[in-house]
């Protein structure tokens, strides 16, 4: 057989393996492709620079997965050898590039030589796109040739204890975070691809309910310091296997491995990954990745208890490295939600929010997780002007990442800009499709900024994927119908509500519905007569504003501004919705161009 020998290894460019003295190892595409790269020019210092342009040509890979193509590539090489000398035979010449110091030489005799380097040749700039995606391109179906979006489906935890769900889980988000940096590729956010963990769907009616041409899945089993992960790419419209691979690696690989399969995945689907977040630096602790993912497991479940949790395993990662920005960041999202204002730690979640952000940033500026959490924190506590810069750092460093958009979102109609706003919810919803919070959330923007239809339309998703949120959704429903003069539907959806303050409200609203003028005359005597209610009073200044009764309208809204003055650290949550009912709710628009409103909003934006 045909070969290259390097001292006394043997390497196989045909099969990918090399072998000598300690025994046969197979290689990875990639790390074959830089071997053979370097036996080209043994002696000769190799920059990365050089590496990355002729074995990834059209696509952006971090500096960080070339490092480890050259850890993996010495790890193997000793292995091989049966010696840790042979890891000396590719040299790092740090701000230069790399040098191959072995003695190369080719199998056949000399007058071959010159056609056996360039065959080698050839295979080197082939054999990513060859050897990664395992079948000639004309093999994939015709949808596989212009794919335009993908679902990562939670990996199934197949450790024998069953104790593993939440490595499994940080594996599969990890994978489909690296595809989320692909050019012209849809990625579905965990919160919708994770949704379907518990239904028995198949694959074609996964890509119907997801909306996508593609899932990715695949298993983990753990077991000590050994680790087994199969993952599979399946086309939905034909249901067929367009590849599959399984990797047995150390615990020490998992980074590669997720790297490795990130990139098979965007060479089977002919897109081109680039940097993003790929570049971050990711933890030289594994323990402190793994007590990562356990923080990231309580996070996303929400269960009760489950953000302390979550801080505890995040406190954890960052005491094993305390260099790891990205568990920082993680920290101060959860203690976030630990200051939400009904919670008696409020002042101290806060301030602990702020540190562990500050910290992220400190260490990676570049990470814009961490610029997004810093901003979240200066949003939270009204320096809005570093908010804006902090979000807007975190745009420009990854304007992809769900995170970053949602906070982008939010700070867009804190701007005014509805229309941004609007755009960017929009993208997020599309990758989002089957998260009810993300659609709520679109719906209020869309309802703020007067697209009635497709509120209405947003609200209807969100009672399909959240019947529990009924209540919300209906009021919401009696509002838009109301405003688009639509009496009937609006009667339907006010004979939803419960009775009471929101009842009341619902009938007050229909005042120019065909023969409710009494009903909706009584309740609104009924709800002045509870107007001491906080929220009954907000209500009662919309139903106001939309009768045309101005001046009551700014009466009460200025007697409850009166009332939170000062306390806003005692009543958070009232201060809070009362911003908001300002800013979105659409029956105060009539007010806006009244030379009080000013007055009244003054420092609230």
């Amino acid at each position: 057989m045909n070969g290259i020998r390097l001292d006394e290894l043997r390497i196989d460019p045909l099969t990918g393996e090399i072998s000598g003295p300690g025994g046969r190892e197979k290689l990875d595409p990639k790390v074959m492709g830089v071997l053979l790269y370097m036996t080209q020019r043994p002696g000769q210092v190799v920059s990365r620079e050089d590496l990355l342009a002729n074995l990834w040509p059209n696509t952006v890979v971090s500096d960080d997965a070339l490092s480890r193509c050259f850890y993996e590539l010495r790890r193997q090489l000793s292995l091989a050898g049966g010696n840790e000398r042979y890891r000396e035979l590719l040299e790092t010449l740090p701000k230069r590039g790399y040098r191959l110091n072995g003695k190369v030489s080719f199998d056949q005799p000399k007058r071959r030589t010159t056609a056996i380097a360039l065959a080698a040749a050839v295979l080197v700039a082939g054999i990513v796109a060859l050897l990664i995606v395992r079948k000639p391109v004309d093999s994939l179906s015709p949808a596989a040739s212009a794919p335009d979006s993908i679902a990562v489906l939670p990996f199934l935890d197949m450790s024998a204890e069953k104790n593993q769900a939440y490595f499994s889980d940080g594996v599969t988000e990890e994978i489909l975070n690296r595809l989320a940096q692909a050019e012209n590729l849809r990625v579905i956010a965990r919160t919708s691809s994770f949704s379907l963990r518990d239904e028995a769907l198949d694959v074609p009616r996964i890509g119907k309910k997801l909306d996508v041409s593609y899932v990715l899945e695949g298993s983990v089993r753990k077991a000590g310091d050994r680790l087994r992960i199969t993952a599979q790419l399946i086309d939905v419209p034909t249901n067929s296997h367009v590849w599959s691979e399984t990797y047995d690696r150390g615990i020490g690989d998992l980074f590669a491995v997720q790297d490795e399969i990130a990139l098979s995945v965007a060479a089977a689907l002919q897109v081109t990954l680039t940097g993003g977040k790929s570049g971050e630096r990711m933890p030289e602790n594994i323990a402190a990745y793994e007590q990562f993912l356990q923080g990231q497991f309580f996070y996303n479940r929400r269960g009760p208890g489950d953000i302390d949790r979550s801080v505890r395993y995040y406190k954890e990662a960052v005491a094993l490295d305390p260099n790891y920005a990205r568990a920082w960041a993680a920290l101060s999202g959860a203690y976030s939600l630990l200051a939400a204002p009904e919670d008696h730690r409020t002042g101290e979640m806060r301030e602990l929010q702020g540190e562990a952000a500050r910290k992220a940033v400190e260490i990676d500026p570049k990470l814009a997780v961490s610029r997004a959490r810093l901003g979240q924190y200066y949003s939270h506590i009204g320096e809005r002007v570093k908010a804006d810069a902090e979000l807007g750092a975190a745009a420009a460093l990854d304007p992809d990442d769900l995170l970053v958009m949602g906070f982008a979102a939010s700070d867009a109609v804190w701007r005014g800009d509805l229309d941004q706003s609007v755009a960017l919810w929009r993208r997020i919803v599309a990758r989002d499709p089957l998260s009810p919070t993300n659609r709520k959330n679109f719906a209020i923007i869309l309802l703020a900024d007067g697209r009635l239809d497709e509120a209405l339309a947003e609200n209807l998703k969100v009672l399909e994927l959240l019947p529990d949120a009924a209540l919300d959704v209906n009021t919401n429903i009696a509002r838009i119908r109301v405003l688009q003069g639509r009496h009937e539907e609006a009667q339907a959806a006010v004979a939803r509500l419960p009775g009471g303050v929101l009842k009341d409200y619902g009938i007050a609203l229909l005042y120019l519905a065909p023969g409710r003028r009494v009903e909706a005359d009584a309740a609104l005597k009924r709800l002045e007569a509870i107007s001491r209610d906080f929220e009954a009073t907000v209500l009662l200044s919309e139903v106001y504003a939309f009768r045309g009764m101005h001046d009551a309208a700014f009466a009460r809204l200025q007697e409850t501004r009166h009332a939170l003055e000062g306390h806003e650290d005692r009543r958070p949550h009232l201060f809070s919705y009362f911003q908001e009912e300002l800013r979105f709710s659409p029956f105060l628009k009539p007010l806006h161009d009244d030379p009080r409103w000013p007055a009244l909003t003054a420092d609230y934006w």
